[in-house]
């Protein structure tokens, strides 16, 4: 069933999930067409007042995908390790599936931007200009919003594993 995680024993609440969204950089937006191809895409994204946000262009598939069919699923990996020594990884992930539309309130679309701008700049630019800056780009922007209608999180941590350890060949 769709938002259900098989390995119950690997499944995480649902704040240790949402930390896992807001702490990854970008995730990946997989979107399927009116003919039913799907499609996948790298985005960043904020997560505010309980749904995700993301900016883009102002054409293409995504956007065509998106009116065809909204509903979506956005895949975050928070971490991962790969334990060669050990045959296995560990690592975090999130899926959050849901419908996305393209957001039109103007007072909406401000604010996302905003939040997604303070995000990835706000330790690195001025508050004035990332204000100024997101006045100024607003139009040149799609905001998109996806409303979760269901939010899953995974984690594998590193287990040792007696008897696989050896010294590699160089």
């Amino acid at each position: 069933m769709r938002g259900d995680v098989r390995a119950k024993n690997l499944e995480l609440d649902l704040e240790q999930t949402l930390d896992i969204i807001r702490g990854a950089e970008h995730g990946v937006l997989a979107t399927v067409s009116a003919d039913g191809v799907p499609a996948a895409v790298a985005l960043n994204h904020v997560y505010s007042d309980g749904v995700l946000y993301f900016h883009c262009g102002h054409e293409g598939e995504k956007l065509d995908n998106i009116r065809a069919n909204p509903q979506v699923s956005f895949f975050v990996v928070g971490q991962a390790d790969v334990h060669y020594d050990q045959f296995t990884e560990s690592y975090t992930s999130a899926v959050v599936n849901g419908r996305i539309e393209i957001v039109v309130d103007e007072a909406e679309r401000l604010q996302a931007l905003r939040a997604l701008t303070y995000r990835y700049a706000s330790h690195l630019i001025p508050t004035q200009t990332i204000e100024q800056f997101t006045a100024e780009k607003l139009s040149t922007v799609e905001i998109l919003k996806l409303t979760p209608e269901t939010i899953t999180g995974k984690a594998r941590p590193r287990r040792h594993r007696p008897g696989l350890e050896y010294t590699p060949i160089l």
